[in-house]
């Protein structure tokens, strides 16, 4: 059997007439085209900002790293292998209302989501949500750890579903002439699950944009019966106490506060100058390669993709300052903003998101009660990180659990920590039913 055809079988609950199918297959003419321009395109001089002189990395990007990535992406670089890995997969394509007001309207938008089906009559659906600069690129490893445990369709205790958020990937951008929030993102993720797919429960799991997602359809959704989370998508209740904190809880909020002054700063542009943000990324390839590339490299932990050795073939000889693996994600990430144009369509939740501000959320109520449940992973590296006394505060929290290694791209820097976490928290659920 052919590894896409593995578990590509629609639930029997599924809308099958409505859910297509779907190929990523990018026209030559249009690698063609992202290719020359980056070619064209031209690195900026070296400075003391970009060459780091002063050695205190707080400038952004490197400009040595730039050159590689860009050679790299120029000599060495195979898009369609990443389409090969995404292809292997299935893939599928449905159109979903664009909601007004909470209710369908007549405008539909396509959503593309990857997915592993069970045939077994009780498994769990499980949702996973990525996040800005991610996408549905960031779960591919934890797919491929699933296929292996669960080789066939009889085997897998679930449905996995992983969407292109819409206005990311493959999925179509919203109405050009209206506005469109995280609320109906959320609206449209839930839709996709319980009328396309026919799902009456299923469990969200988020990092990101992809975590406000996931604790949006907890708190507003029936059918979202728990929600996991390796991103804290609330603000620290009012009578959240940093008293008795371990030291590495203590870190985390330190790290916490020099993310807010210094790291966010990309949230607050694309939130107040979301037109200017998304025209000056999509006007080159190599700008998208830049702005995504950085926060790959930053907000990873170094443990997640060590540095590669310079010489393949002497793993023990000296080191380049970079992972070669790590870079490949970038510039894959890259290609696809830049080949689907969602650069500009992917940065209304900053926009909406700040706009509301710390009360998006009132983190003091029990806004995931019992009988839903509430799962958090967390990463030593993550750029903000919640205490478990954080946690408890503002859901029916069953589970937590703390890692070492991994940062803000958890999924993808630890698939095998974050697969373990999901499949122990959904077995709390089942449980608790």
């Amino acid at each position: 059997m052919a590894a896409r055809e593995q578990h590509g079988t629609l639930p029997p609950s599924a809308s099958a007439e409505a859910i297509k199918p779907f190929t990523l297959n990018v026209p030559d003419a249009e690698l063609t085209r992202m290719n020359t321009l980056l070619q064209l395109s031209t690195i900026a001089a070296e400075n003391y900002e970009n060459t780091y002189a002063d050695k205190a990395n707080q400038f952004g990007l490197t400009r040595e790293w730039l050159v590689a990535a860009k050679d790299r992406w120029e000599k060495s670089f195979d898009w369609r292998k990443r389409e090969d890995l995404v292809n292997s997969f299935p893939n599928f394509k449905t159109a979903i209302p664009v909601p007004v007001n909470g209710s369908p309207s007549s405008t539909t938008i396509n959503i593309h989501f990857a997915a592993l089906f069970s045939s077994k009559p009780h498994a769990v659906p499980i949702v996973l949500l990525h996040g800005w600069p991610g996408s549905f690129f960031e779960f591919l490893p934890m797919l491929a750890l699933l296929r292996e445990k669960y080789p066939d369709e009889t085997s897998l205790p679930y449905h996995i579903v992983v969407p292109s958020l819409p206005g990311y990937g493959l999925s179509d951008p919203p109405p050009a002439r209206r506005n469109f929030t995280a609320d109906d993102a959320t609206w449209m993720m839930d839709h996709l699950l319980t009328k396309a797919l026919g799902f009456t429960a299923y469990v969200a799991q988020g990092g990101d944009v992809g975590a406000y997602v996931a604790h949006f359809l907890a708190r507003g959704y029936p059918a979202c019966r728990a929600v996991h989370l390796n991103f804290p998508s609330v603000p620290p209740p009012p009578d959240f106490a940093a008293e008795g904190l371990d030291d590495a809880e203590k870190e985390g909020l330190q790290q916490n506060a020099v993310f807010a002054m210094t790291g966010a700063s990309h949230a607050l542009w694309h939130a107040v100058r979301p037109a200017t943000a998304g025209l000056v990324i999509m006007a080159s390839p190599l700008a998208m390669l830049a702005w995504l590339g950085e926060k790959f490299l930053y907000w990873t932990d170094p443990a997640s993709f060590p540095a590669s050795p310079k010489d393949p073939g002497a793993p023990d000889g000296e080191k380049l300052s970079y992972s070669v693996k790590l870079m490949d994600e970038a510039i894959a990430e890259s290609a696809l903003y830049y080949l689907t144009g969602c650069a500009s369509t992917s940065l209304y939740p900053y926009r909406d998101l700040l706009a509301r501000g710390r009360n998006q959320v009132d983190g003091s109520s029990k806004l995931i009660a019992a009988p839903k449940i509430l799962g958090y992973s967390w990463f030593r590296r993550e750029l903000v990180m919640a205490p478990k006394e954080w946690m408890a505060k503002i859901g029916n929290l069953v589970f937590y659990k703390r890692h070492d290694v991994g940062g803000h791209f958890a999924a993808l820097e630890q698939p095998a920590a974050l697969l373990e976490d999901v499949e122990e928290f959904a077995g709390k659920l089942v449980k608790t039913e």
